[in-house]
């Protein structure tokens, strides 16, 4: 069992290195997911969803996200500090419920660097938009927000 463990971190190291950067999250509503960004914008994430309500079995949620528009918000005159800004769009599916949704959101998030970690990012972000659940057939507004780290 150990080998397999280590066999898929391996695995997931090499993915992160070919696509462009991997990296951990915590937030709402997915407690602890994974992400693995590419160097075109792209951003692939698995989280953990706690059980809800009279659903006691917790769900995995993946999203797909792109990045519209980056920049920098602000540097210091030394170069140590960083903050960069991002913007996009992305959907997120939730599956193993007995009610699956999904959701497309809009999202808006800053991200630093220091100079001594200039591969590593620290990141928020605040997801807005809209929840579809497919039976009953409803829907409802959607808050996220998401915290972590990743290294490009």
């Amino acid at each position: 069992m150990k080998r397999v463990v280590v066999s898929i971190l391996f695995a997931l190291l090499g993915l992160a290195t070919a696509l462009g950067g991997a990296g951990l999250y915590s937030g709402y509503p997915e407690i602890f997911g994974i992400h693995f960004v590419t160097t075109g914008g792209w951003r692939m994430s698995v989280g953990l969803l706690p059980a809800q309500g009279s659903d006691t079995t917790p769900s995995v949620a993946l999203s797909l996200d792109s990045v519209l528009a980056a920049g920098q918000a602000y540097a210091d005159e030394a170069g140590q500090y960083v903050l960069n800004y991002y913007a996009g769009a992305g959907a997120t599916a939730s599956l193993l419920r007995a009610n699956p949704e999904l959701n497309g959101h809009a999202m808006l998030g800053l991200e630093t660097f220091f100079a001594q970690m200039d591969n590593l990012g620290i990141f928020g972000e605040l997801q807005l938009g809209q929840r579809f659940w497919f039976y009953p057939l409803g829907t409802s507004p959607y808050l996220g927000f998401r915290v972590g780290l990743t290294l490009h």
